[in-house]
């Protein structure tokens, strides 16, 4: 519950509803007021797109994390968990990457802290 105290445009919209309904709403001070924003987050995860969502914030800033070449060798494919899976156009790929993976991680934690990447994993195909 919010602690706050209900704003002028809280109470007339009380009183209005109040007015409408023809009854005493309950107290005001005891209702929760909420933002869209802080919303959105359990909306996205009950809708089963927050992982999606974040897959997305990945793919802005993607490029400029790997590279021109390790762009156009990869393609960032979902998060799970945390874990963000990478598809390799070619398995030669592959070891350039785990030797940088470190500095990937870095980079994608410094960029997208809030999206929470604890770990990268590669697959072919």
């Amino acid at each position: 519950m919010s602690a706050a105290k209900p704003t002028r445009h809280q109470w007339a919209r009380h009183a209005l509803i109040s007015a409408w309904r023809g009854a005493p709403e309950p107290s005001l001070v005891n209702v929760p007021t909420r933002q869209a924003g802080d919303l959105i987050a359990g909306i996205l995860k009950q809708a089963g797109l927050a992982e999606r969502a974040q897959l997305e914030e990945v793919l802005e800033v993607w490029r400029e994390i790997v590279g021109e070449y390790l762009f156009g060798q990869t393609q960032p494919d979902s998060v799970v968990r945390g874990v963000l899976m990478v598809r390799l156009m070619q398995p030669a790929v592959h070891h350039a990457l785990m030797m940088e993976k470190p500095r990937i991680l870095a980079r994608l934690r410094e960029k997208l802290g809030h999206v929470g990447i604890k770990d990268l994993r590669f697959k072919h195909g």
